[in-house]
């Protein structure tokens, strides 16, 4: 086996979830196994975990395994390894479904589950008789616990040839991701009814043959608790937000700094190396980053982990991005429709929460639980009463905040404004882009005024990252010129810069985005002489706005500035420009452009205006 001890550099193991091939193969394995020993011989047989998608769960169900059928060579040297001492290892035959396995169309459920269940007796030769999901389970764990020590065990890394045999008459049943096929149905009414049935029914027959089953693990990513699952099976505990199990899935810092701290130096040498990234780019300033972006997810309000699969991908790109959204992490959120007041509560900071954590039933979902188990809210604080306990939930980190802030532009801003003439469509951003690229700030102001002019005030909110994502969304609708490329959220050693345009034939633009309230919003009104519809009447802009504009002017040059931001862009290879894009309120907005070269050399020509 590859080793830490014998290897300087273990891979990264992207999305591997195979928990013997990160042993076998020289890969990085962050040591969970302190866990897995605890859920195979604590005090509580049958447990759940609820955890967000791309968390891990899977390769700790799999490790999970490993443990159970007492491939003891697997963990030499991990934390069960000292906890379990010498001898021999108990061996108990392990039953393992993974619900997201049996496709999507609710009307083969059964038939799918009832198929794999007679394949799995006769790979370990025993046959079985029942024709529907429940019995055939029933009839497959009644076997194997009157059989335990005749019949081999197999699993996907084992086969008969490996000889194992069980020394343990329990079985232990591990179920992953026991409720995809409600997720997977949760718009369409009728498949849902029938996805539930056959899951009702299922988990009922997993009740009647506890007194053959030592342990039961199972995990997903809500709590429907209207299926059969927590009503048959009253004795499962949920240890979802309890702190004993807080880290169990995701990485600690301490768990990053003791595994990964070869990678990230590796990281941080190929990001020095390339032309996007200053060399002042130091270990510190890129963990800072690092927890930005990725860190901050919580379930007792006091232990925070950082996503497993996102860290993955940065250390392997060696860039950071939105890679929980790119795998498909956050597709359930775009099934139900949220209220325009749940993404505003969740805006501001702090929603707080004292409703079940459970969703009681799948065809009414409250959107702050479901928000909550999907990963787009975390725990921030609990506080817990005589009569109740209260959760003040937040957004967990800027990867999920632009997330939530994409979903509420795409799916309430842009349907609304693309059909309006000066709104947002094709030949309007295209204009905006040329006279951008141009550097004819005036008429750039003019037009991307007139596109935020017509955002009606009810779907309006007041959030710099509002204005990030609706600006990139202008440039990304454009078929400019050739090679046109937007860069949102671009990292380098100083900071993270809001935007950045790479525009064959004009040059690069560093773009920082400032905000401001505008002096008018303290009536909950839009500004003067502005209706939500009409982006032609002559605007009344107020000296304190007039002011606020200029200071967000010289702020965003400022700070472009202290950061460095234009200097890793500064190769000869292309014009370099700063752009100050300034925002007051709903509609009032300010641009200023200048060359990098006049920025550095003559800052006070650029940030004097508005002292």
């Amino acid at each position: 086996m590859v080793t830490r001890e014998n290897q300087d550099f273990l891979e990264i193991g992207l999305q591997i979830a195979n928990f013997s091939r990160l042993r076998n193969e020289g890969y990085v394995y962050v040591d969970k196994t302190d866990f897995v020993h605890r859920i195979l011989t604590g005090p509580v047989p049958h447990l759940f975990l609820s955890r967000p998608r791309r968390f891990g769960k899977t390769l700790l169900i799999d490790t999970l395994e490993e443990a159970a059928i007492g491939r003891k060579e697997l963990f030499s040297g991990l934390a069960i390894d000292a906890l379990r001492g010498d001898g021999e290892w108990p061996r108990s035959h392990v039953l393992r479904i993974s619900m997201n396995s049996f496709g999507d169309d609710p009307a083969l459920l059964d038939e799918n589950l009832t198929g794999y269940l007679h394949s799995f007796a006769d790979e370990r030769g025993f046959s079985i008789n029942a024709s529907n999901a429940a019995f055939s389970l029933r009839e497959v764990i009644r076997i194997l616990q009157r059989n335990y020590s005749d019949i081999l065990i197999i699993t996907e890394n084992t086969e008969k040839a490996d000889g194992l045999t069980a020394n343990r008459k329990g079985i232990i049943v591990l179920i992953d991701e026991y409720d995809a096929p409600i997720i997977n149905n949760l718009t369409e009414p009728d498949n849902l009814k029938i996805a539930q049935k056959t899951l009702h029914g299922f988990y009922n027959a997993l009740k009647s043959c506890e007194n053959m089953i030592d342990r039961i693990f199972i995990t997903g990513i809500t709590k429907f608790s209207q299926l059969s699952l927590f009503s048959a099976l009253n004795n499962l505990e949920d240890i979802s937000f309890d702190s004993e199990y807080a880290t169990v899935c995701g990485f600690t810092f301490d768990e990053i700094d003791r595994f990964y701290s070869e990678n990230i130096g590796s990281c941080l040498l190929t990001m020095r190396k390339g032309k996007k990234f200053s060399p002042g780019l130091t270990i510190d300033k890129l963990i800072a980053r690092i927890r930005e972006w990725y860190d901050g997810y919580s379930w007792d309000g006091d232990i925070h982990v950082i996503n497993p699969l996102s860290f993955q991908k940065f250390l392997s790109k060696g860039n950071f991005g939105n890679f929980w959204a790119q795998t498909g992490g956050t597709n359930l959120i775009s099934q139900i429709k949220l209220k325009d007041d749940i993404f505003d509560s969740v805006f501001k900071g702090k929603t707080r929460f004292s409703g079940s954590i459970s969703i009681q039933d799948a065809g009414k979902i409250d959107p702050v639980a479901l928000m909550l188990q999907t990963g787009y809210l975390t725990v921030r604080s609990q506080r817990i009463t005589s009569t109740a306990s209260k959760l003040y939930l937040v957004v967990p980190n800027r990867e999920v905040g632009m997330t939530v802030m994409e979903e509420y532009v795409n799916s309430r801003v842009l349907p609304v404004i693309s059909g309006i003439k000066d709104g947002f469509n094709p030949q309007r951003c295209r204009e905006f882009c040329e006279a951008f690229c141009l550097r004819d700030d005036d008429k750039a102001e003019k037009l991307l005024q007139g596109i935020f002019s017509v955002i009606p005030f009810r779907i309006h909110l007041e959030y710099e990252a509002f204005y990030h994502v609706i600006l990139l969304s202008i440039f990304r609708a454009t078929d400019f010129i050739d090679d046109f490329d937007a860069d949102a959220e671009a990292n380098k050693s100083g900071g993270i810069i809001d935007l950045v345009v790479i525009a064959p034939d004009y040059g690069i633009f560093v773009v920082e985005i400032k905000y401001s309230k505008s002096s008018s919003e303290n009536t909950g009104s839009s500004e003067v002489g502005i209706t939500d519809n009409d982006a032609s009447k002559t605007r009344l802009l107020s000296d304190k706005d007039d002011r606020n504009l200029d200071h967000c002017i010289k702020d965003a040059f400022v700070q472009i500035i202290d950061k460095g931001y234009m200097l890793p862009y500064m190769t000869g290879e292309m014009p370099v420009y700063a752009t100050a894009v300034a925002v007051c309120g709903r509609n009032n907005v300010r641009i200023r452009s200048c060359t990098a070269e006049d920025l550095l050399q003559k800052p006070q020509e650029f940030i004097g205006a508005a002292d």
